[in-house]
């Protein structure tokens, strides 16, 4: 008998994690069911000898190579054709062959670009999880031994699908959420091109005029001799320690580079970063829309999927993309445990708008809660599209004005000693 490791969930919503001893991973998921347990995540205990060679045969190629998330992109394809060909009646067994199986003879269409790179990693998965599958394993416990293709909130939709026998729909409920989640990050990449493309314009023609335009008109200048005007000055010295220790302004590029990496790979500089971001002028308003969706969306998909509340509630706050935010609705689930309803300790977070907070009530007055909260999702989403909008329209000038002060600087300081020309020579 084999030792695995487990992570579940109590009826009452609280996250619990242990071992038990079973023969193998199906018998560990019935054991957890018996004890009344929602199982997230079962595997072989590494320390076991047994269980660990196991997992290692079944799974250790897969844990090497694709242990970094499947694009949502990608993820969201998948499901919406798995959704498809469940619907359809496709046993879902032949639905993941059709899905994960393709030959490398078949040719992508003239005006397709064929397998990407994300893509042929999600069928490799999908495979796997189709050889689980065909073990024995529900499809939830296949994927959620997979979390690079779906995140939690994902795979808890999955199980409620599977256990009330609607996993057509809990299946279109993942590709719908997948696919506004990505065209949310499509907005934001797109709107945030312009300024990003302005500041490293900016910062090329910086660097030319500081290495190739201010060494010629400082040496002219060295040779005139004279007093040069403050400007000037200025100009020349910036230029001669450019000249001369460039590499110290490479170390210091490279020492902020390194220490913000530092801080963004420990949880205390993420939840810094997290907090500040939530305080910025302009950019807190984008931030903390795209948080409010997100959680909004994640909570309405899954109560809608049949998952209880409270557990609904745990994955939807980490599922907000923000730890401030998270942190904040943590204080949302004791009060509701204890049978309040959801938008008193909402409202107390501080964190949502009066008019969420009144639809939110109405919602759960109505019975429509799930409905209710993924038309708040849908309208953040559109204040997000909003706030982008207002962000970037003060970004683009405040780029155009510092970029364009900066070169006026270097252009009045180098042409102001023309201007006294004589005396200079004199």
């Amino acid at each position: 008998m084999s030792v695995y490791l487990y992570k579940a969930r109590k009826l009452s919503g609280e996250a619990v994690e242990g071992t038990v001893p079973a023969d193998n991973e199906r018998a560990a998921l019935q054991a957890l069911e018996r004890m009344g347990l929602f199982p997230l995540d079962v595997r072989p205990d590494p320390k076991d000898t047994v269980a660990g060679s196991e997992g290692e045969d079944e799974r250790g190629f897969l844990q090497q190579l694709l242990n970094r998330r499947v694009s949502a992109e990608s993820a969201a394809r998948f499901a919406r054709e798995l959704a498809d060909l469940s619907s359809a009646g496709v046993p879902i067994l032949r639905a993941l062959d059709a899905i994960s199986e393709r030959t490398e003879t078949q040719q992508p269409v003239v005006w397709g670009a064929g397998d990407k790179k994300e893509d042929k990693r999600a069928r490799a998965i999908l495979r796997s999880v189709r050889r689980d599958v065909a073990g024995g394993a529900s499809l939830a416990d296949a994927l959620a031994r997979r979390p690079e293709l779906f995140p939690e909130a994902s795979i808890g939709v999955v199980r409620a699908g599977e256990a009330g026998g609607f996993l057509d729909e809990a299946l279109r409920r993942i590709a719908s959420f997948g696919e506004r989640e990505v065209a949310l990050k499509r907005k934001v990449r797109s709107a945030l091109a312009y300024p990003t493309l302005l500041i490293f314009l900016g910062a090329g023609a910086v660097i030319f005029l500081l290495a190739w335009v201010v060494p010629r008109f400082s040496a002219i200048y060295k040779d005139l001799g004279g007093a040069l005007p403050l400007p000037t000055r200025i100009l020349v010295a910036i230029g001669d320690f450019f000249g001369n220790y460039w590499y110290l302004a490479i170390l210091f590029v490279l020492l902020v580079v390194g220490t913000f990496l530092r801080l963004v790979s420990t949880e205390d500089g993420k939840n810094t970063i997290d907090r500040a971001t939530l305080r910025i002028p302009l950019l807190r308003g984008v931030i903390g829309r795209a948080a409010l969706a997100r959680f909004a969306r994640t909570l309405g998909t899954l109560l809608g999927s049949g998952v209880p509340i409270l557990g609904a509630l745990d994955v939807a706050r980490g599922a907000c993309g923000n730890r401030e935010f998270s942190a904040k609705l943590g204080d949302v689930i004791g009060p509701v445990r204890e049978g309040s309803d959801l938008a008193t300790p909402l409202e107390q977070t501080h964190l949502f708008p009066p008019e969420v907070i009144e639809m939110v009530s109405v919602g759960q007055e109505s019975g429509s809660l799930d409905k209710v909260l993924e038309r708040i999702g849908d309208r953040a989403d559109e204040e997000v599209d909003h706030a982008l909008k207002i962000l970037v329209s003060f970004l683009e000038p405040l780029l155009v004005v510092a970029v364009a002060g900066v070169v006026f600087f270097v252009v009045i300081a180098a042409l102001l000693p023309v201007f006294n020309l004589n005396s200079l020579i004199k």
